[in-house]
């Protein structure tokens, strides 16, 4: 959602440079020279007369390495400390020592750490060896520059000539070959194309036509409609932690079941179903089962007459449900008056309630009661719900009781979903929120999503219309937290079957934005 960031690889004068500082200029990009950089190291080391094979002695020139890279108007200038050394750096002696020197570990490190730094917010090209296997792997758009060893030489010798050099072919072309050989030795970073990266065979091209080439390459692709999933979509950790002990439980040795649909997600309860893990939702039938509790957890009186009647119970409640149902019971015999925000008829509202008393109230988020009974109140949540609501509900109580405890039992997941799922809505033309029809936090998505832009929401792929997507340029995905990643692809790649695009992805990670949830 920001200016790309471009990488350009490729042996040495395949024209990389050249091509990376017109094209920057032709994209409104800022160019940075990471060679430039390199030879600055080269020509420190000469300066200091520090030997190349002296590890120790280069580690400790580059920690008091003072180099500065100056932007401006798309030219870089080089600096070592308060000295312009960009011309003194473009010798051919120079360049030979920057190959030799980028293959040291502790100046490789230290550069790639600069430019990572510079580059960060995007918006550059930038050319080298690695750049796209190892500088920015995650580049928006990556070139992989070739031409034959001879044209290469040729170019060099013409670039030497032309700064008044007098040069043999033969040797610049033995050490083009060699310089080859060590940028794909070498054993950190090493010369290679990367699987996504697009090849450019720059022999029979003249600069213009390789920059026409790589311009009309990436605004195809800008043009192109761009997809992206939400950061932590799918599966949360308690509904993974559900799954595992549900099909652990088949080798109890008893018929299995849960108690009401495990998560809220037909794909995966017909899927259960196929192992034999059915669904019961009278507890009063079961005798001598091994029966799940879903990861909504059950009310307190389910537990008890389940162990009654001979099952094996194997709790499957999400650890942060089951902190609510604690604080429930605590509070509530501490003689507070428990007031638990979320939808009175959801099953985990359900089963937290029970673990209150008669005084034990459920609201709704924007709601408020018609009179508050305690002087003493503690305020817990379902667990997909809002913050925001949170807060507006403690606000109301906070000036009507005379003493007021609030827990915020929302679990980590849903606000990183939530926010991430927000964010990508204000950037997207449309927004596609994949779930179950009964999943609460799936809906608690798509009405986020509908403050900013339009959206749809599925279960599945075979749901999606293709005029949804006419006109639109950012499509945005999030899903619930008990959607399969295996939906969210399918999802995925029929969309990109439907506005015609040929690439599909065999991993959610593959997905532009995505990334795991960290709880």
């Amino acid at each position: 959602m920001q200016k790309p960031i471009i990488a350009i690889d490729g042996p040495a004068a395949s024209g990389k440079s050249t091509t990376a500082r017109l094209l920057a200029a032709r994209l409104g990009l800022v160019y940075l020279d990471t060679g430039a950089m390199y030879r600055a190291c080269a020509l420190q080391a000469e300066r200091l007369a520090v030997p190349l094979n002296d590890s120790s002695a280069i580690e400790a020139m580059m920690d008091e390495m003072p180099l500065r890279v100056e932007l401006s108007g798309g030219v870089n200038r080089i600096y070592l400390g308060d000295e312009d050394v960009s011309q003194q750096i473009r010798s051919e002696h120079i360049s030979k020592q920057a190959s030799a020197i980028s293959a040291l570990p502790s100046v490789r490190l230290k550069m790639v750490e600069l430019q990572r730094k510079i580059a960060s917010n995007g918006g550059f090209i930038l050319d080298g060896r690695d750049i796209g296997s190892y500088v920015f792997p995650d580049a928006d758009f990556k070139f992989f520059l070739v031409a034959d060893p001879e044209v290469r030489a040729q170019r060099r010798v013409e670039e030497l000539k032309s700064r008044g050099s007098e040069v043999d072919f033969q040797e610049v072309l033995a050490d083009i070959l060699q310089r080859d050989k060590n940028d794909a030795g070498r054993e950190l970073a090493p010369l290679k194309k990367m699987p996504d990266a697009i090849e450019v065979d720059t022999s029979n091209l003249t600069i213009e036509e390789q920059v026409n080439v790589l311009q009309d390459i990436i605004m195809q692709k800008q043009d192109a409609t761009k997809i992206y999933l939400a950061e932590h979509s799918g599966f949360c950790f308690g509904v993974r932690r559900a799954i595992q002990m549900a099909t652990e439980a088949k080798d109890l040795g008893r018929k299995v079941c849960t108690l009401g649909e495990l998560i809220h997600n037909p794909v995966v309860v017909n899927q259960l179903a196929a192992q034999g893990i059915t669904v019961c939702d009278d507890p009063s039938h079961l005798e001598n089962h091994t029966v799940i509790i879903r990861s909504h957890g059950a009310p307190r009186e389910v537990y008890e007459a389940l162990e009654a009647s001979g099952n094996t119970v194997v709790d499957a409640t999400c650890p942060y449900v089951k902190r609510a149902q604690q604080l429930v019971q605590e509070m509530s015999a501490k003689d507070y008056q428990v007031i638990i925000m979320g939808d009175e008829h959801h099953p985990e509202v359900i089963g937290m309630r029970s673990w209150g008393n008669g005084s034990t109230l459920v609201l709704a988020p924007g709601s408020t009661p018609e009179l508050v009974l305690h002087s003493k109140v503690c305020i817990v949540c379902q667990t997909t719900k809002k913050p925001e609501d949170l807060a507006a509900m403690s606000a109301w109580f906070s000036t009507r009781v005379q003493e007021l405890r609030i827990f915020n039992t929302i679990c980590l997941a849903t606000q990183q979903r939530q926010k991430a799922t927000a964010d990508l809505a204000q950037n997207a033309d449309l927004m596609i929120v994949i779930g179950g029809q009964n999943s609460s936090n799936t809906t608690q998505l798509f009405q986020l999503c509908q403050r900013y832009c339009h959206c749809q929401k599925i279960e599945t792929d075979e749901e999606i219309q293709p005029q949804w997507l006419e006109g639109k340029q950012v499509i945005g995905l999030a899903a619930g937290a008990s959607t399969p990643s295996q939906t969210i692809l399918s999802v995925f790649n029929r969309i990109k079957e439907i506005i015609g695009e040929p690439e599909r992805v065999t991993t959610i990670g593959e997905i532009p934005l995505y990334k795991e949830e960290s709880c």
